[in-house]
């Protein structure tokens, strides 16, 4: 199906103007390959016949099919390995070490993490699990799993929905999980593996679009943005990270991408390297 070039330049900048990806001039087979569906399904012959469609009140809702089609959704359990690696030996010991030091009254603190683009769920649940294991293993006095609690959002609503479900296909559960763990922390239920509490239960899942104002959703220890800056441009990805700087404790941590950093964006973080992983600390 054939896309002109007005009709593409107007659809990336919708696509912008909705979720912030930033469709650069060479990604037009992009567009086409992830709309044409859409175009099909909502009954227009043709990209032009889509554009006009979207001009009018029967486009509204084509909108969120848009934001659901040109998202990309791929992740997997403890994806890359060395971040996580990175968590476990130097982000919760200082986590645990200050929950021990404020929890001594009677007005509990509690340690919060961010997953900001959690998809289908496996980030945060990576990290829910993480934190079991650590817990498990060291055997802290008085600090339990319910000492911690895990926002995950993303812009998809279909995600979220298979996010909350937590079950899993045996192809996901084989990305990124050990037999021990799925055999400590999963519960098959005919062909699909059902996260068990208490990782399950300390995340809670919330639709959330990045290209908003954020800042109401509270103070935490720890924001997970990864291989999420690298769709936006400049301005909103300094934006962004304005709001989390503000929106972190004091010497709270920021985790991105491999790919991503905060050169040029931000200067309010000083960067920790530990192996492969560069950890960004509120400073």
């Amino acid at each position: 199906m054939d896309l002109s070039r007005s009709t593409f330049e107007e659809l990336r900048r919708l696509i912008h103007r909705l979720c912030g990806i930033v469709i650069t001039d060479d990604k037009e087979y992009l567009v086409r390959h992830r709309l044409e569906p859409l175009v099909i399904s909502s009954g227009c012959q043709d990209f032009e016949q889509f554009r006009e469609k979207l001009a009018s009140r029967d486009g509204v809702p084509l909108q969120e099919a848009i934001i659901e089609a040109i998202t990309t959704q791929e992740t997997s359990f403890f994806r890359d390995g060395h971040p996580f690696e990175a968590l476990r030996r130097h982000v919760l010991p200082e986590l645990v070490q200050s929950l021990e030091m404020k929890n001594g009254g009677t007005n509990r603190t509690k340690m919060r993490f961010w997953s900001t683009a959690a998809a289908t769920g496996q980030e945060p649940y990576s990290l829910a699990i993480l934190i079991c294991e650590y817990l498990a293993a060291q055997r802290q006095s008085g600090i339990g799993v319910s000492d911690f609690s895990i926002l995950a959002s993303d812009i998809s609503a279909n995600a979220l929905a298979n996010a909350t479900a937590a079950k899993y296909s045996r192809r996901d559960i084989d990305r990124g999980l050990s037999p021990d763990q799925v055999k400590k922390f999963f519960a098959q239920q005919g062909d699909c593996w059902a996260l068990k509490s208490p990782a399950r239960q300390i995340v809670d899942f919330r639709r959330i679009n990045l290209m908003h104002a954020f800042t109401g959703l509270g103070t935490f220890h720890v924001i997970l943005c990864r291989n999420v800056l690298i769709y936006f441009d400049e301005e909103n990805r300094r934006r962004i990270c304005e709001q989390f700087h503000a929106m972190l404790a004091p010497d709270g941590w920021l985790l991105l991408g491999s790919a991503e950093n905060l050169y040029g964006i931000n200067n309010s973080f000083r960067s920790l390297r530990f192996g492969d992983t560069i950890l960004f600390q509120k400073s």
